[in-house]
Parts: structure tokens; sequence; C-alpha cells
């Protein structure tokens, strides 16, 4: 995976003809996908040399099935692939990474240890109904099949962590890549999965097959001590991401609730009891429509703030005209969100505001005072929950995109010509800052 890339995003399509079999040699061009998808458990991006398993099934039947299809760096290409000759005919297209060669998976095993790297157990699966052969695009979003949990660790032991175990759930999933989905295999015996070291002594990160089930937790210490938590009835999603925070002592391990935004779908948090979260203070996570998008939410100290970037396009609103990509094309969006400058966030209003400023924010949602920005970054939402996606520069003659490791939030409050705002980047934590109101930066709305 190529770093930083959220959201929601598709897969983009294309199929046409190649030599070879004489029954198509006059259907339309031979396949090529540009991929625009949501994160691996890795980085933001494909790699070269990638591979996914594409089946093509129409009338019942699979016209292409488990095809390989190799990332060039831009592209996926199949060799040889052709589409059918009935251009209204319409198929199902599924696919899935990583490519197996003995078959598509209809079994899936996370790996017993993660301590190398957590992708090799990271399963993503896409379906696209109803496409008719053609040179046009077709769309198709790759979902997340496993379940991922992050360890966060206070360590207040005499010793460092030296490695963190979960046990307790099924290794195997069942896979059904037509929805796609992924859950237990029955009657597979539980395991032990060695966790990845993320932060050392800090925080640890397993991929788990999805299910409801009694999860312990194993944290060994450099002194050779062991401390074991068990949570009675955990539950974890398909595609949900969940944080547990662990306090170590030198007697014990204390579980407690915690909250965390990534580029998974947030599931919430994990304490005593298997307990996850809404907007309820709890520190979990829900969900916001909006102006045809969903937006995670996550509760963070007392208020319940947009968990990913704003996306929304206000009416009359053209990109190069306040509104711009988080990089060169819509492609971006779905991760990082769209960037607004000041005039355009607001509605239009150009004097200092207040809290109370909706701006285009949904209904019973606001543009965040700076002093709620600073009490966000007080309340510690834990890695993960700023978004690099850069900043658009517009000061006199100049009228480009700036660093992508860098991020600002925008506030409801101006200073002169200036934006009152936080700024962040990939290895820094936020910190208050101002910004030309003409600049182009991100926005998180928060709850009234």
């Amino acid at each position: 995976m190529k770093k930083q890339l959220l959201l929601s995003a598709a897969l983009a399509a294309s199929l046409s003809v190649a030599p070879g079999c004489a029954e198509k040699q006059d259907a339309v061009s031979g396949i090529t996908i540009t991929p625009a998808i949501k994160t691996r458990v890795t980085e933001l991006h494909f790699d070269t040399g990638d591979c996914i398993g594409l089946t093509v099934t129409k009338g019942g039947e699979d016209y292409v099935h488990n095809q390989p299809m190799t990332f060039d760096g831009s592209v996926f290409t199949g060799s040889g692939l052709l589409w059918y000759n009935d251009l209204n005919e319409k198929s199902t297209l599924t696919a899935y990474y990583p490519y197996s060669a003995s078959g598509v998976p209809a079994e899936f095993s996370v790996a017993n240890d993660q301590t190398g790297g957590n992708a090799s157990s990271d399963l993503l699966g896409a379906v696209k109904k109803d496409v008719t052969p053609g040179n046009a695009a077709v769309g198709m979003l790759f979902y997340h099949l496993m379940s991922q949990l992050t360890i966060v660790i206070t360590n207040n032991s005499d010793a460092a962590v030296s490695g963190v175990v979960v046990s307790g759930f099924v290794p195997t999933a069942s896979v059904d890549l037509t929805v796609p989905a992924a859950t237990a295999k029955t009657g597979a015996a539980t395991a032990e999965i060695k966790a990845r070291e993320v932060t050392a002594n800090t925080s640890y990160r397993v991929i788990l097959v999805p299910q409801q089930g009694a999860l312990t937790v194993t944290v060994s210490t450099r002194d050779g001590k062991s401390r074991s938590k068990t949570l009675s009835s955990a539950t974890l999603e398909s595609g949900k991401k969940y944080d547990m925070a662990v306090l170590v002592t030198n007697v014990d391990i204390e579980l407690t609730l915690s909250g965390d935004v990534s580029d998974w779908g947030d599931g919430g948090s994990l304490g005593e009891g298997g307990s996850s979260g809404g907007e309820d203070g709890g520190g979990g996570a829900a969900e916001l429509e909006y102006g045809g998008e969903t937006y995670r939410t996550v509760t963070v100290g007392d208020r319940v703030w947009m968990a990913e970037n704003l996306r929304y396009m206000p009416a009359g609103a053209t990109v190069g005209n306040g509104v711009w990509y988080p990089g060169s094309d819509l492609s971006t969006v779905a991760e990082k969100g769209l960037l607004y400058n000041y005039a355009t966030a607001t509605g239009g209003v150009s004097a200092r505001a207040n809290a109370s400023l909706r701006g285009i924010c949904p209904e019973g949602w606001h543009i965040p005072a700076l002093a709620e920005l600073e009490a966000l970054v007080a309340a510690g939402p834990a890695a993960g929950f700023f978004n690099c996606a850069g900043f658009w520069i517009m000061t006199g003659t100049i009228n480009k995109y700036g660093n992508a490791d860098k991020g600002y939030l925008l506030s409801s409050e101006v200073t002169g010509e200036r934006n009152d705002c936080l700024s962040y980047t990939t290895t820094t934590a936020p910190v208050t800052d101002q910004v030309p109101v003409a600049y182009g930066v991100s926005v998180r709305c928060v709850k009234d």
C-alpha cells in the first residue's frame, strides 16, 4: 500500500476486447481497473504488483472466474480478459483482495502471528450488480471483511511491554463474496493471535474474524510477567475497527473504555461487558446521513464529532471556486473530504462568528469555535482522528494544492483576514494556528 489515502470511495473498471477466443472477437475492449479504494490495514493505496481476483457472472453462470488482475502502479490489468458480445445483457462483478490462485476463498484465516504485520490478514471484497459491457468505467466499492482491534496501553508497571496476545476468538471465517460478508466458521477452534506493535510500549494491533464471544487480552512485560483480562462478551463486526484501552500495573491489567477513529468504519470501543458505545458519551461511534453521504461520528470528551472530514458540496458551488479536491482529482475526496475557504464553509459569513454558526454543517451541528477545537485536542482522540488532507493555497497569483502530509481544521472564528484553526502533520500533534481566509482547509462539524 502506498501511504495516504477513508472513505467512502469507488473502484473504477473498464473492460475491453483482446484477441484469442473466436466467440469473443466482437466484444468491447479488455479489462483495466483504476483503483480508488477505501484504505487497507497497511496504508492507503495499492502497491505495484498487488493482485485482486475478479469474477463476472451472467445468466446464473460464471463468464469469468477468479481472473487475476495485477496493479501496475496506476491500473489493474488482466491478461486476455474479454467482455461478452451481448452489450445489453447484465452481469455481476465480484472482486476480492488478496488474490488466491487456489480459488475464490470460501474460507479465510487471519494469521496467528501478526507481529510482522497485519496486511496478510486483511481481506477485502466488492460487488457490482447490473453491469453491461462498455468502455465506461464501472465503479466498485471494496469493504474490509475482517475486524480490526487496537490495544492502547498505559504502562504503569516497572518494565516495558514485550508483547500482546489476543485469544478466545475463532481465527477462520466463512466468506460469502456475493454479499460480501464474513462470519466465524462454525465449529472452528479458538486460537491465540499475537498482535503487531504499532508504537513500542503503547499501541498494538490485530485483525480478527468478526464474531461475538469471550475475548482475552494478555500483556507481557520484559521482566517475564504476563497479565490477562477477559471481556465476557465482546462483539466485533465485519469491516469495523475497535479500540481497547489497557492500564498495566505491576499486579494486573485493567480494561477501560476508549475511542478511536481511523480508516476503517469505526465500531466503537470495547470495555468490561464488551459494550459498543454510540452518541451517548461512552466514547463509541455512530453514523450521520447528510447530503447523500454517510459519516462516522464519535464522542470525544463530552462532545459528538464527525469522525471524517466533510465532503458536502454546497448548492451552487463548483470545484475551484471556494471548494477544492484534496489533491488532483475526485478520487481523493472519499478518504480526505473536500477543502473549503472560510466564506464557503460558513455560508458567506465573513466576520468573526461563534459556536452557534451552522454554515454548511447539517442541521443540529455546527462549525466549531476555536475553544471547541482546543477542547477536542485536550480530550485526546487517539491516533488517526486527525486526517491530513493538505490545503489549497490561494494568494495573489498562486493557486495550488499544498502539502499532503499536513492538515488544518477550520474554526468559526477569524482574526482580521486569517482563520483561527488547528494545524497538524502526519508526525506532529495538533496546535492552534491561523491561515488566510482564502485558503481551502478541512471542516469537521460538531453536534450542538
